[in-house]
């Protein structure tokens, strides 16, 4: 990222990984984004996604939560939050919003 960065420097660039705050990795980046969603809904996902009972599931969330930080830790240490608890199409939306921020506070 950081040769990107002197060769590109207003380019964006994103990294996904669930465990940057918890691993002391949050200040090696200029902004932090937090998705966020229910429990509920969390563990209907995780199920479908990975084919599993919903109890299956359930106990797989709760051992991955276990070892974060609590979500509204995260949404305090968050520069934005994507509430992903509505429809694609609201998801979306604010993922433009974010992009579109970004854009700008890189140029």
């Amino acid at each position: 990222m950081e040769e990107m960065g002197r060769q590109h420097p207003h380019a964006v660039a994103i990294v996904e990984a669930a465990l940057i705050i918890e691993a002391g990795a949050a200040k090696r980046f200029d902004r932090l984004i937090v998705v966020t969603c229910g429990d509920e809904q969390r563990i209907a996902r995780f199920a479908a996604r990975q084919k599993l009972d919903l109890e299956a599931a359930r106990k797989e969330v709760e051992r991955r939560m276990a070892a974060q930080l609590p979500e509204a830790e995260k949404i305090k240490a968050a520069d934005y939050v994507v509430d992903n608890s509505g429809s694609l199409d609201q998801t979306r939306e604010q993922v433009h919003q974010v992009w579109e921020r970004l854009s700008v506070e890189a140029a």
